[in-house]
């Protein structure tokens, strides 16, 4: 149980900071903000200067270097998210990595050395150790792949944004979802409900 919960902790963090980077772009790409006239509130879309398209390939050229891609494409603000998300995963790493050390330590002088005097290795068994000792390994391991992903998926996100500025979209462009209440066909006197999608282009 304790091994399925850590590699599971483990597993979620990439995906956790994927999340995390999708919602941000999601909510950053539709800034609006509110003006108050005539004590009424108008929602209007936050205006935005028009800069000229970027190169996919340079973006991901630069994204070798983490953070660069995002700076190229003018998203200085997941340059801090880039950072953190190998903070967190180095972290985990790190600390897998100690652990793994210390009980490799104490498994070794166990069945190499029958005086060991390691305080880990005089409180476990040998099969406890070898146990623990593996599943420590196999954490850093995960963490490292998860850190690999994690490099790779900063480099699709500076790809997709050069490739996102090309694309010219409209600002009358819009999308209202209502809901809607209707009679059935077979008995007008029975009512369903439903949802009312609206384009607007």
């Amino acid at each position: 149980m304790r091994k399925n919960e850590a590699v599971g902790r483990t597993k979620s963090i990439g995906k956790f900071l994927f999340v995390l980077l999708l919602s941000i772009e999601i909510a950053a790409s539709h800034p609006i903000y509110a003006a108050t006239k005539s004590k009424k509130k108008k929602i209007y879309k936050k205006e935005k200067k028009k800069r000229p398209p970027r190169s996919p390939k340079k973006a991901t050229l630069m994204s070798l270097v983490p953070g660069m891609g995002q700076a190229y494409n003018h998203k200085y603000w997941k340059i801090p998210i880039v950072y953190a998300g190998f903070g967190v995963i180095g972290y985990f790493a790190l600390t897998n990595q100690k652990e793994y050390s210390k009980y490799s330590d104490a498994y070794t002088c166990k069945i190499i050395d029958p005086k060991c005097t390691n305080p880990i290795s005089l409180k476990y068994s040998e099969n406890t150790l070898r146990t623990i000792r593996d599943y420590y390994r196999r954490n850093t391991q995960l963490s490292y792949i998860v850190m690999g992903a994690w490099y790779l998926l900063q480099m699709i996100d500076a790809n997709v944004d050069a490739h996102l500025s090309h694309w010219d979209v409209s600002d009358k462009l819009s999308l209202d979802v209502t809901p809607m209440i209707a009679p059935t066909h077979n008995n007008p006197a029975n009512f369903y409900k439903g949802i009312s999608l609206r384009f607007n282009f």
